[in-house]
């Protein structure tokens, strides 16, 4: 039986907005995706920002549409992800049916399976919580 490849690209997916209780500058997401990769051992490339307005993760979608086999996704914390339940359970299938590895610095996550990314729920259902 094959090994899966290895995930060594890792595409870095910011933004200029407030996400869960965080707010840092695109720049200093920047510097902590590219000492994440360094760390890792993985190939940092350019990041992705999303459209200041709205809600709609247009860069996202695309990002995740025309990722490659062997590249995965880089986020500072699962918070970047959409705050709408079933948006969110949108991307993550979209991820999840193309096998694409993620990466969250703050939660100290990687997601590769579905089961792995069952996690991301429970951290918005913990933050839902949290806040009432």
């Amino acid at each position: 039986m094959k090994s899966s490849p290895k995930t060594n690209l890792l595409k870095p997916y910011v933004t200029n907005k407030r996400f869960g209780p965080y707010y840092l500058p695109v720049r200093f997401q920047n510097k902590l995706l590219r000492q994440y990769c360094e760390e890792k051992n993985k190939i940092f490339s350019l990041p992705t920002g999303e459209i200041t307005f709205g809600d709609s993760y247009i860069q996202l979608r695309s990002l995740i549409k025309d990722i490659k086999k062997n590249e995965g996704l880089l986020f500072i914390s699962t918070y970047i992800l959409p705050n709408d339940n079933k948006f969110r359970n949108e991307i993550i299938n979209n991820i999840s049916k193309k096998k694409i590895e993620c990466h969250f610095i703050f939660e100290n996550l990687i997601c590769k399976s579905k089961n792995d990314f069952k996690k991301i729920n429970i951290f918005f259902k913990l933050r839902k919580f949290t806040n009432s």
